[in-house]
C-alpha cells in the first residue's frame, strides 16, 4: 500500500488543480476562523460599549476561544470548506477515468480493488493533512487571543474533525465512482451538501427531530458542534450514537465504492 501510495503522490503533486486548491484551504481555513473572531470581538465590544461614545473591541464573553473551547471553535467554522477537498478527490479521480491510467494500472497488473482502495488510502493521508491543518490554524488562534495551545485538550476534537473529512470526501469518491463527470459529481456534492440535506434535515425534523442527524454528511457535522449550542438544534443525540453511525456511513461510502468500481466497466 505505501509503494502504492508513493505512486499516487507522484501523480498529483504536480497537478495543478491539487495544488491551486490545497494552499486555497489551507488559506482558507485561517482566514474563515479569523474573520470571524474580529467581527465576534467586534459584536462583543459594540454590546459592552452600548451608549459609549468611544465603542472599543470587547471580550470573549460567550468563551469561544478559552483553552477548552478553541478547538471545537476552530474545527467547526472550518468544516465549511471540506467542500475544497471534495472536489480534488472529485477531479483526481475523474481525471484517472478520462485519461485512462486507471485502465492502465490494470493492464500493468493492479487489480481493481488495489486501485480503488489505493484512492481510499489516499483520501486516509488527505484526511490527516487536513486534521494538521487544523491544528495548525488552531495554534495560530492561539497566538492570536492570547490563549494557551494545550494540544492534549484539543485532541478528540481533532479525532472528530480527521472522521468528519474521511466521511466528506469518501462521499465525494462515492458521487464521482457513480456519475464519472466531474462537472456534475461536483454540482451534485455542492447542491446536496449545501442545499438538499437542510431541506431533508427540516422535513426530518418534522417528523422526530433527532432523525435530521442521521443523513449522509450532517451525521458527519453533528460530531463537532458550535460551543453552547449542543443541544439546541434538533436534540443532538450526543457523541455516544453519532460516533458509531459516523463510522458506519463511513464503512457503507467504501463498501459501496468498491463494489460500484470493481463491477463497473472500465
Amino acid at each position: 500500500m505505501l509503494n502504492n501510495l508513493r505512486i499516487e503522490w507522484m501523480k498529483i503533486k504536480n497537478y495543478r488543480v491539487f495544488q491551486v486548491f490545497s494552499i486555497l484551504y489551507l488559506v482558507g481555513i485561517i482566514l474563515i476562523i479569523y474573520i470571524f473572531y474580529k467581527i465576534y470581538i467586534q459584536l462583543m465590544g459594540k454590546v459592552m460599549s452600548m451608549g459609549s461614545k468611544n465603542p472599543r473591541d470587547g471580550n470573549d464573553l460567550f468563551s469561544l476561544f478559552s483553552e477548552d473551547t478553541i478547538w471545537t471553535t476552530v474545527c467547526f467554522s472550518t468544516s465549511f470548506l471540506l467542500y475544497l477537498p471534495g472536489m480534488i478527490i472529485i477531479n483526481l479521480f475523474i481525471n484517472e477515468v478520462n485519461f485512462k491510467t486507471h485502465r492502465q494500472n490494470i493492464i500493468d497488473g493492479w487489480k481493481r480493488e488495489t486501485f480503488i482502495y489505493t484512492k481510499i488510502g489516499l483520501i486516509l493521508c488527505i484526511s490527516v493533512v487536513v486534521t494538521l491543518m487544523n491544528m495548525i490554524a488552531a495554534f495560530i488562534m492561539c497566538q492570536v487571543t492570547n490563549t494557551t495551545f494545550n494540544l492534549i485538550s484539543g485532541l478528540d476534537t481533532l479525532g472528530l474533525s480527521f472522521i468528519q473529512t474521511f466521511i466528506y470526501l469518501m462521499f465525494a469518491l462515492l458521487l464521482a465512482t457513480f456519475f464519472r463527470r466531474s462537472g456534475v459529481a461536483i454540482i451534485v456534492f455542492f447542491i446536496y451538501g449545501l442545499l438538499l440535506e437542510h431541506i431533508f434535515m427540516w422535513l426530518l425534523w418534522k417528523i422526530t427531530p433527532q432523525a435530521g442527524h442521521f443523513l449522509p454528511l450532517q451525521v458527519a457535522d453533528s460530531l463537532i458542534t458550535f460551543p453552547g449550542m449542543e443541544g439546541i438544534f434538533g436534540s443532538n443525540p450526543g457523541l455516544s450514537v453519532l460516533l458509531p453511525s459516523a463510522i458506519a456511513f463511513a464503512g457503507l461510502y467504501i463498501f459501496l465504492t468498491v463494489r460500484k468500481y470493481k463491477y463497473d466497466d472500465l
